[in-house]
């Protein structure tokens, strides 16, 4: 009888985990419950003192048996946990929620919960009130508040010490208040800052706080509280005098790809390999890999049982076919399922039996790929197209080259290894028929896409691994092949631009039938590439042109794909017939061959004979979209949903239009407000949850593109005598980082 226990434990893997678990830390008393007695006395003895967030049981459980000495119930869980933009909003009964959580999972580490914010502001009485609720219905130990406030709040800080719950102290950056710092940002900078941060602090031990979190303020400023009190102090973002450290679990585990502090250190990047897991699931889900049956279900009691079960569904499968019509019942189901002990070998003779029918095919396949690919390319020239995705993905998995000159087609350079560097080189690579390298400084990534290959992640989130880019920090490794590049695409950062072309020059320069294509935002990005090539006596051409599609990164070695739309090539060689892009001999790539190459890769591409049309048109977009949501902070969708950002961007393209009109460029929405807002505006609809590239680099801390979008249309608009006030505007408001609280 004891085989057909069901008892619930059993049917967890954590809770019987939880019963042998010993715990890893160093140093320590290994199950010795930490208290407030041994925080202290690790910081007499210059011990440092270790503090995670953690939100729930299972994050609890992961601390705890790490060892760290403090666990924090953190109000930051409205974001990483509730999807919230700030921890405003967090309530008590969140609070309470998570924190009994955390207890269960918690048998070691002290655990301190935040106070959330109204929750101790009101009045001391409904202080008092909400730390009890904390300490007895959430099982904390101690609790959070931030900022000092004042007498006020040191009177309140006095009484729930009073009343026998320990209170830990919160300086610098206070997210709760961060609205009136303009947002997260560094605090103390200024001397007269930096010693009222210190007066807080002291106040804070005068009051009675058993130790005291300092965030984000400058590192000299967190070593000198940390030497001038006598109570721990917990540094995040502020340096590595203090007495110990604290972490947002999800940050240090990188669980979101997106962003990560200045302050935090990445120990894992869970983020990309979650994603990965749940992808693959869902493949094999839907390919019926999973579940196998011989490992992951069960039998019945015996076949004498089985028997009966199957006798049964026959009989009432007979039953319902003869009352309803159109039911059908499979007589080959009762064979199926009587496999029970030949289950693994019927398993390894089907793998078998698959495997070598793919091997079988891989030479039809090729044929197929090829007449497929000669199909493309010359329906391409008839604004057709023919998807080869699912062939080039098998022959990707399953086809080895061997001999490199089956695969060398025109050698291209990316020089950029972000989010669109990373798409075009993962798209041309994976087409098969270039000799692709990429050229970028982010050394993660370049390692990673060596050792691992590239992963694209297209639209409909499938997974390709491209293993044939080649990456490189230094650019001069493209040349060691003895092979000169036959196409330079610039894809950086427009503040790059100058480090890009001298990059480009050094690579192209030598091999004058070279061309240089730049899908760069901004204006200028051409003119400064060809001035770097002339002033280097290199005659090569140089190409402009716009992307519409969209991409972001996963992590190293990942790209995602989030938005297709079409490239095009705009230069003065295309212009006219009998310019260089017609007059090219045999061994020089056209444009036009390009937009072709770029187009059999899946990057629909179309040349243009209008460069300031294509460039200036996307620079209005951008002009209206990126910075305001960069100063704002928010998604792309969250501008047409507020009056606010919908008047501020009518505002950015009326200027950005009026610029464009005086200099005599026809924008490719023509010259109308309202054709031309709505045009923008189904640009922010199709990437509604979308961050802009410019709020990520201020996410990022990184320079930013708006003096090459907004800076351009101000610049020409003074030269023309045009008004620009409100494009001016937001540039002075970015660059000096004066943000707008939603």
């Amino acid at each position: 009888m004891s085989t057909l226990r069901t008892d619930r434990r059993l049917l967890s893997t954590h809770l019987s985990e939880d019963k042998t678990q010993t715990t890893t830390t160093v140093g320590n008393n290994n199950n010795k419950k930490i208290t407030i007695r041994d925080i202290r006395k690790k910081c007499r003895q210059r011990l440092p003192i270790s503090m995670v967030t953690a939100y729930d049981y299972c994050s609890a459980k992961q601390v705890d048996r790490a060892g760290i000495d403090i666990v924090l119930v953190g109000d930051s869980l409205g974001m990483v946990m509730l999807g919230q933009s700030g921890t405003a909003d967090v309530t008590m009964d969140q609070m309470v929620h998570h924190c009994r959580a955390v207890r269960q999972g918690s048998r070691r580490s002290f655990i301190v919960a935040d106070m959330p914010f109204g929750s101790y502001e009101i009045s001391q009485s409904r202080a008092l009130a909400n730390a009890i609720r904390l300490v007895k219905e959430g099982g904390a130990e101690a609790v959070k508040l931030e900022g000092v406030g004042g007498h006020r709040q040191l009177m309140t800080i006095r009484a729930i010490i009073g009343a026998g719950i320990p209170v830990m102290g919160h300086i610098g950056l206070t997210p709760q208040s961060s609205g009136q710092f303009g947002g997260f940002r560094v605090q103390g900078r200024l001397a007269s800052q930096a010693l009222g941060i210190v007066d807080d602090a002291l106040a804070l031990q005068e009051a009675g706080c058993f130790a005291v979190v300092i965030e984000m303020v400058p590192q000299v400023v967190g070593t000198e509280i940390a030497r001038l009190l006598r109570i721990p102090t917990i540094g995040i973002g502020a340096g590595n005098g203090t007495d110990g450290q604290v972490l947002v679990y999800h940050d240090m585990l990188g669980m979101y790809a997106d962003f990560v502090p200045k302050f935090c250190r990445q120990y894992a990047r869970l983020s990309s390999t979650i994603h990965e897991a749940l992808v693959q699931y869902r493949s094999e889900v839907e390919s019926r890999q999973f579940p196998v049956a011989a490992d992951h279900t069960f039998a019945m009691k015996d076949t004498e049982e089985m028997d009966k079960f199957l006798t049964g569904v026959a009989a009432k499968c007979s039953h319902h076919s003869s009352d309803s019509t159109g039911s059908t019942c499979s007589s080959s189901s009762a064979s199926v399922l009587r496999v029970t002990d030949d289950n693994k070998s019927i398993n390894h003779a089907i793998s078998g039996t698959v495997s070598d029918s793919s091997n079988s095919s891989v030479n039809d396949t090729l044929a197929l790929v090829a007449d497929r690919t000669v199909i493309s390319s010359s329906a391409m020239n008839d604004n057709n197209s023919c998807d080869n995705s699912n062939d080039r993905q098998y022959l990707i998995n399953n086809v080895k080259v061997g001999d490199e000159q089956q695969r060398r087609g025109p050698k291209v350079v990316v020089i950029g290894g972000g989010a669109m560097g990373s798409l075009f080189s993962a798209k041309l690579a994976a087409q098969g028929s270039s000799d692709v390298w990429m050229v970028s400084s982010w050394r993660e990534h370049v390692e990673a896409i060596n050792r691992d290959g590239l992963k694209l992640y297209n639209i409909h989130d499938q997974r390709e691994t491209v293993r044939s880019v080649r990456a490189t920090l230094d650019g001069m490794e493209v040349l060691s092949d003895g092979r000169q590049p036959d196409v330079c695409l610039v894809l950086v950062k427009s503040h790059s631009t100058e480090k890009a072309s001298e990059t480009a020059s050094t690579l192209v320069g030598h091999n004058p039938q070279a061309i240089v294509v730049t899908l760069q935002n901004g204006v200028g990005n051409r003119e400064q590439i060809s001035a770097t090539l002339d002033k280097c006596g290199y005659s090569n051409r140089v190409c402009q042109g716009v992307t519409n599609n969209g991409a972001f990164m996963l992590g190293p070695g990942a790209v995602r794909h989030t938005g297709s739309g079409l490239t095009y090539l705009a230069s003065s060689a295309v212009a006219a017939p009998g310019g260089a892009d017609d007059d090219n001999n045999n061994n020089e790539l056209s444009f036009g061959e390009f937009a072709s190459l770029l187009t059999t890769a899946g990057i629909d591409s179309q040349l243009s004979t209008d460069e300031d049309s294509l460039v200036w048109s996307k620079v209005v977009v951008n002009a209206a979209i990126n910075p305001l949501t960069a100063l704002m902070g928010v998604t792309n969708g969250y501008l047409l949903r507020h009056d606010y950002p919908r008047r501020m961007m009518r505002r950015l393209i009326a200027e950005g239009m009026h610029v464009c009109r005086a200099k005599g460029v026809q924008l490719v929405y023509g010259d109308d407000l309202d054709q031309a807002y709505d045009y923008v505006a189904q640009v922010v609809e199709r990437t509604s949850g979308n961050l802009s590239s410019m709020l990520r680099d201020v996410l990022r801390g990184q320079p930013t593109e708006i003096q090459a979008i907004n800076g351009q249309i101000v610049k020409e608009g003074e030269r023309l005598d045009v008004s620009v006030e409100y494009n001016k505007q937001v540039m002075d408001m970015l660059l000096t980082g004066q943000f707008i609280n939603v």
